[in-house]
Parts: structure tokens; sequence; C-alpha cells
């Protein structure tokens, strides 16, 4: 095992450690930092590693999903997932991450913004919708769907629904995927080597959980989070004005 994995299992560790003991981070903290270090984990790996966190997390919290929150986000995830699957294969590694990065300075206002929104089907369906766009292009598709709820259901059920969320949201993105041609055997086995660093971190997540005060652990998270988009903006819009 060379350097360059154990740096890649570390960053997975410690994204799947924030998002256990806080319920939010995975994608938000490893995409930016995975994808300076190497684009070919992103999205394809990171997308299976939530797919077993979610995985994780229902089986953690054994409560009964919310059908009539989850069809009209996951019938906008389908048409917003089809928008960035296409921007995924046109687009350019420079662009992609440019966009990857302006998704995670977004993720983060959206994550810090208090805003109140009315939870409806038409609400519901367009923060799928963009969830879907997000998620192809940076595996990241939480931060609409956690504003829409967080006025509107406990920290704990807000977590629950959110899950249940990702895990037909990774089915759907890899579907198309691999439908695109993105997501094959090489791809597959990138996200087999992170399972067990995903569920090292989330185990150790899960127990600091009640150790630290959690709008501390996601300040750094989100400062983290800040300064990871940062570079990767920075470095892609170098790559673009120097090409």
């Amino acid at each position: 095992m060379d350097l360059s994995l154990l740096w890649v299992l570390a960053v997975v560790t410690l994204g799947a450690a924030v998002q256990g003991a806080i319920g939010f981070g995975l994608a938000v903290v490893v995409t930016p930092i995975l994808y300076l270090h190497d684009p070919a984990w992103v999205p394809g790996p990171i997308i299976l590693m939530g797919m077993l966190l979610s995985i994780l997390t229902l089986v953690r919290t054994r409560a009964a999903l919310d059908v009539g929150i989850l069809g009209p986000a996951l019938l906008g995830r389908i048409p917003g997932g089809i928008l960035g699957t296409y921007l995924l294969v046109v687009a350019s590694a420079e662009w992609l991450g440019l966009g990857i990065g302006l998704i995670v300075l977004c993720a983060v206002a959206l994550t810090v913004r208090k805003l109140s929104v009315p939870v409806n089907r038409t609400n519901l369906f367009w923060a799928g919708t963009v969830s879907g766009v997000f998620s192809a292009i940076a595996a990241i598709g939480g931060p609409p769907m956690a504003l829409l709820l967080n006025h509107n259901q406990s920290a704990a059920l807000m977590r629950q629904t959110l899950s249940g969320f990702f895990l037909f949201s990774c089915v759907i993105a890899l579907v198309l995927l691999i439908l695109a041609g993105a997501f094959g055997w090489e791809e597959l086995k990138r996200g087999l080597l992170l399972l067990p660093a995903t569920w090292l971190g989330f185990a150790i997540g899960d127990r600091l959980a009640g150790r630290f005060a959690p709008e501390r652990l996601k300040a750094a998270t989100l400062a983290l989070c800040t300064l990871a988009g940062t570079l990767l903006l920075g470095q892609s819009l170098f790559a673009l004005t120097a090409g």
C-alpha cells in the first residue's frame, strides 16, 4: 500500500467520522480534497461510499422512511441527475474542478444559512433536482435537501430522512453513471477500496457524537470545506487561464 492510497484512506476516514458525528460532511469534506489529489476518485467511488453510510445510518436509527417527502424529491432527482451526468461527461477536468469548487462553497453557504422554506411537493421536487445535479458532478447531494428540511424536522428525523434520500439517490446516480460510461470496473475497485475506511470513520464518529459540542465540530468542518473548496476553485481557475 503506497502513501498516496494511505492519504486517500485517511481523508475518507475523516469525512466518514464527521458524518457519523454530526450527520453530514462525507462528500463535502472528501470530494474537493480527493479531486485535488486525483480526479479519478470523483464522483463514482464517493457515491459508493455514500451508499454504505446511508445504510449504516438507517440501520442505526431503525425508523420508517417518510414516503411523502422522499417521493417528490426522488422524482426531481432523476432529471437533475441526467443533467449533472451530461455535464460530467462533456466537461474538461478544469471545468469540473471549477464546478466542484463552486458546489462545495455553495454547499457550505446553504448549510450556514438559516432560511425557512416550506416543505411541499414543488419545493421537494426542485430540491431533489438541484441535489441530482450536485451529486452527479461532485457526489454532494445533501445541502439542498438539508436546507429545505432544516426548520421543519428535528435533527434526528432530518438525518433519517436524508439517509433514505441518499440511499435511493446513490442508486439513481450509479445507474446514470454506468449508462453514461462514467462508472466501470476501475471506479468500482476504487470505491470498494474505500468502504473499510468509510465503515471505520462512521464507527469513530458514532462514538464521538456525544463527546464534542456539535456546533463546534460543525464550524470546524465547514471551515475545512471552505478551505478545500477555495483551493480547488483557485487551482481550476489558474489552469483555465493558463491554458
